[in-house]
């Protein structure tokens, strides 16, 4: 009776010790998700590093690049292609500025005033024409911020320096187009 009480004793250990080598490959296999080459598991860095997957490489902390200005420059408002440059008219598509109005005829351009603070860059104009962009903007006055985008997807920006008293009057201002 004694053997089989040894057997089962040797049983026994021999089930504990495949079982803590589970356990042990359990851990190291988890070791991979956890960890990384600079930090393998304790036990077996072999294991870790021959069986890590490759890791992509790391995500891009270079700010994108501003946009750069296709014109910039001090315009007398008449009728304006801002796809040119330097702007002019090209036919029935132009934005016309005078008397607190600016349009745009033809599709030329969608219009929005600015209504937040400071002036706006690039990304301020494109978010404000999508959110409130027409081809018809009223009340404009010397100070405003005029945004827009064109026909070909630019963005400009007018920063008003005169409104005319009359309807038929132009108004002025200064204009910076950024490229597409």
């Amino acid at each position: 009776m004694e053997a089989k009480k040894v057997g089962c004793i040797g049983g026994t250990v021999a089930l504990m010790g495949a079982l803590g080598a589970l356990l042990t490959g359990i851990a190291n296999f988890g070791g991979l998700f956890k960890g990384s080459a600079a930090d393998p598991p304790a036990n077996s860095s072999a294991v870790a590093t021959a069986a890590s997957p490759a890791q992509p490489p790391a995500a891009s902390t270079t700010p994108a690049a501003p946009a750069t200005v296709y014109f910039q420059g001090h315009l007398d408002f008449g009728h304006f292609n801002f796809d040119l440059n330097p702007p002019k008219r090209t036919g029935d598509t132009y934005v016309w500025g005078g008397g607190g109005v600016f349009e745009s005829y033809h599709d030329a351009a969608k219009l929005a005033v600015w209504t937040s603070g400071g002036t706006p860059d690039r990304a301020g104009c494109a978010s404000t024409v999508d959110e409130q962009g027409k081809a018809y903007i009223s009340g404009t006055e010397k100070g405003n911020h005029v945004c827009g985008r064109t026909a070909e997807g630019r963005v400009f920006r007018i920063d008003v320096t005169g409104v005319a008293e009359t309807f038929d009057g132009g108004a002025t201002g200064d204009v910076t187009v950024w490229n597409k």
